[in-house]
């Protein structure tokens, strides 16, 4: 019973966790968050600028 009981919960968890994972709203969050080891590399914010400046135009 308590096994079942944890597999269940479990279960959940991981379901839930999923979903705010894959939500499209957090893609911006999660778009910032990959640039963050670059931040402090002015070469690399640059070619990040550029390119952000780039798909805004070709959308």
């Amino acid at each position: 019973m308590i096994r079942g009981l944890g597999t269940v919960v479990v279960m959940v968890a991981f379901v839930g966790l999923a979903l705010w994972v894959f939500n499209p709203r957090r893609k911006k969050d999660f778009d910032e968050a990959t640039q963050l080891p670059f931040a402090d590399d002015p070469e690399a914010s640059k070619h990040v600028e550029q390119a952000k400046a780039s798909g805004s135009k070709q959308q």
